[in-house]
């Protein structure tokens, strides 16, 4: 073979290997190329589901893919999360709940997943806990709750899902009164119960805030770890001598490991989708709920600090 001959076979053989590479590099560059899912934690027609779909409508735009809501409800965000654990991560595949079906669940019930199954994306606002009674309850601060308790025999109390129930059993426990936990599905339906007297007291993660003003329902606590702005005259659990609280987010997560390019991509996208003027006004105005947007850095930092007190709290039960 002639030194030109050779050459040229090495060029070739150089360009092939090259354009080899074009494909694969071509595929991460165009995510996304078709539509994604988003699965929500909850059942459709709640102001949880409206929110994510909102989330889902300004997606769209952001990435120029359909973006199809899938209700997965169940378990308080489980049914969701298993089957998110089990997809591919690949970016087209998210899922949408609060940070305790993560962080809270697998240390009190059963789950096929960890904490550390999932990768976490942005947060797009922060729910407005609280310990609520109906307007005809007959107490309405929380001293004067706890000398009813004491004077009945116990309270009923509309729990949200399992982790609701084991923070109020905690506080029940710690101030040596019976509690009666019944699960109800739905914060409007806790509502709807304490107002009719079926409950004495229920959690709510905010819808309640519709209801104030001689509408209907008493906040005698703040859940979180400070007052909630519709209810400044109602303390916080850390003022009345707790050691606890129970801030909380809604929340946007991935199986574990998105490619880096892909997971920028969605993280930017989700960003400006929460931050959008159709989910802040939701959130800040109709809802009346924070609109804060946590990076996946301090969103993973407070789920692994959250997870860490729930596995020592109650993972040995």
């Amino acid at each position: 073979m002639t030194l030109i001959k050779r050459i040229a076979v090495a060029l070739l053989a150089a360009l092939s290997v090259t354009f080899a590479s074009f494909p694969a590099l071509a595929v991460a560059g165009e995510w996304p190329t078709k539509p994604i899912t988003l699965m929500v934690g909850f059942s459709a027609g709640g102001g949880a589901d409206t929110l994510a779909r909102l989330v889902a409508k300004a997606l769209e735009e952001e990435l120029g893919q359909p973006v199809v809501v899938d209700n997965k409800a169940g378990g308080g965000g489980v049914v969701m999360a298993t089957l998110l654990q089990r997809a591919k991560a690949d970016g087209y595949t998210i899922g949408f709940t609060s940070d305790s079906t993560f962080d809270g669940l697998p240390f009190i019930v059963r789950t096929a997943y960890k904490p550390d199954d999932f990768d976490y994306l942005v947060t797009v606002t922060e729910l407005q806990n609280a310990l609520v009674t109906g307007a005809s309850a007959p107490f309405s601060n929380w001293r004067e709750m706890l000398d009813y308790a004491r004077e009945q025999g116990g309270l009923t109390f509309g729990s949200l899902s399992p982790i609701t129930a084991k923070f109020a059993e905690r506080i029940a426990a710690q101030e040596n009164i019976e509690i009666r936990t019944v699960p109800v599905k739905g914060g409007r339906q806790v509502l709807t119960d304490v107002m009719g007297r079926h409950l004495d007291v229920g959690w709510s993660a905010g819808v309640h805030q519709a209801y104030l003003n001689d509408q209907g329902v008493k906040v005698l606590a703040a859940l979180n770890d400070k007052r909630i702005a519709t209810s400044p005259d109602a303390p916080s659990l850390k003022e009345l001598g707790y050691d606890r609280s129970y801030t909380s987010y809604f929340m946007l997560a991935a199986p574990k490991g998105l490619p880096d390019d892909i997971r920028a991509r969605l993280v930017e996208a989700l960003r400006n989708a929460a931050t959008s003027k159709d989910v802040a006004d939701l959130t800040e105005n109709k809802m009346k709920f924070p609109n804060v947007v946590l990076s996946p850095e301090e969103l993973t930092r407070f789920i692994e600090k959250r997870s860490a007190l729930n596995a020592q709290e109650f993972g040995q039960e």
